[in-house]
């Protein structure tokens, strides 16, 4: 899939909750030193530079931020311990057909002893791995799908015409495949909704939400969690290409809750920009998530800036308005 080129424009808006004080957290920082505690896995080098003499970007000299980015930064294959059973909806006694309204209250992720790193790839496999479809047609792959509700309805960056024919959407990691047929496009926001037909009466696996308008005050209440990544609100970039049993992880941070980019010789407006650490840009119509694993964004574009990869996403309460606008016959 390709990438069009992005020209941005500067806004003033960051996600960085300035007045949080950091003196507690730097405090646990020492007492764990104290301890002779080390969080640092054996085989990674802490030094600044590269070893080809490149310079390392900014972020990647925060410990924590780097040491999840190295352990999630890579494709994962997915087992058929993840997706078979909630593909079919097994287990589950309700069928939603309704699109899902973004998560009420702060978002708030908290640390376990396992560290931001394995937290951030669990959550995301659990709550975004599992609702992800390549959308199908003829049985070529033409993008990326997030399933919203359990009675089947697909959100896709991906935008066919009413009345196409041979549709489907085949589950990432169980490879279960289901006809899917168009509900309707959104226009403005680059939009379709799709949906997938066949489960028997039993709910389809879907993605978990977030709220992308509570990133910031999350963000707040997250630097009292954990001392890790302090200032900044981690995301990644969940991509999938072609019919791929497996996911890759592209992880970064916020920088603008509202930015304004040219894609392709369209504007956009209210985009979330994260500066991502692989030079990989992310897959049009990725899901863009949060160390919880929940969605706050869709992918719609990136650009390069150096060693950085700046992906810019549709915010998830901006799309589920979108899917519901079509939903209920507004596109």
């Amino acid at each position: 899939m390709t990438h069009p080129e992005v020209s941005t424009v500067p806004t003033s808006e960051t996600t960085h909750a300035e007045d949080i004080d950091e003196s507690d957290q730097s405090a646990r920082a020492a007492d764990d030193r104290a301890d002779g505690e080390d969080d640092r896995p054996d085989d990674v080098d802490t030094d600044d530079d590269d070893d080809d003499g490149r310079p390392v970007p900014p972020a990647w000299r925060n410990k924590g931020f780097r040491y999840s980015v190295i352990a999630t930064a890579l494709v994962l294959a997915a087992g058929l311990s993840f997706g078979v059973g909630r593909a079919l909806g097994l287990g589950d006694t309700a069928v939603l057909s309704g699109i899902p309204a973004p998560l009420r209250g702060d978002d708030i992720f908290v640390e376990s002893p396992d560290g931001i790193a394995k937290d951030n790839l669990s959550n995301i496999i659990e709550s975004t791995g599992q609702g992800m479809v390549h959308v199908l047609s003829g049985g070529t792959s033409v993008g990326i799908g997030l399933v919203l509700t359990g009675s089947g309805k697909v959100l896709t960056t991906y935008q066919p015409s009413a009345g196409a024919a041979s549709l489907a959407a085949k589950y990432v990691f169980s490879g279960q495949t289901f006809k899917a047929t168009v509900i309707g496009v959104d226009p403005a926001v680059h939009l379709a909704l799709l949906q997938m037909e066949g489960s028997k009466g039993r709910p389809f696996s879907t993605v978990t939400v977030g709220n992308s308008d509570t990133i910031v005050s999350s963000a707040a209440v997250i630097r009292e969690k954990t001392y890790h990544v302090p200032g900044d609100v981690l995301d990644t970039a969940v991509s999938t290409t072609g019919t791929q049993a497996g996911v890759s992880f592209n992880v970064g941070k916020l920088t603008t809750v509202n930015s304004q980019v040219t894609l392709g010789g369209l504007t956009w407006t209210g985009l979330l920009a994260s500066a991502l650490t692989s030079a990989q840009p992310p897959v049009i119509g990725a899901p863009l998530a949060n160390p919880n694993g929940h969605v706050i964004g869709i992918i719609v574009g990136s650009s390069e800036s150096g060693p950085i990869t700046i992906g810019y996403a549709i915010p998830i309460n901006a799309a589920l308005s979108a899917a519901a606008r079509i939903a209920s016959g507004g596109s």
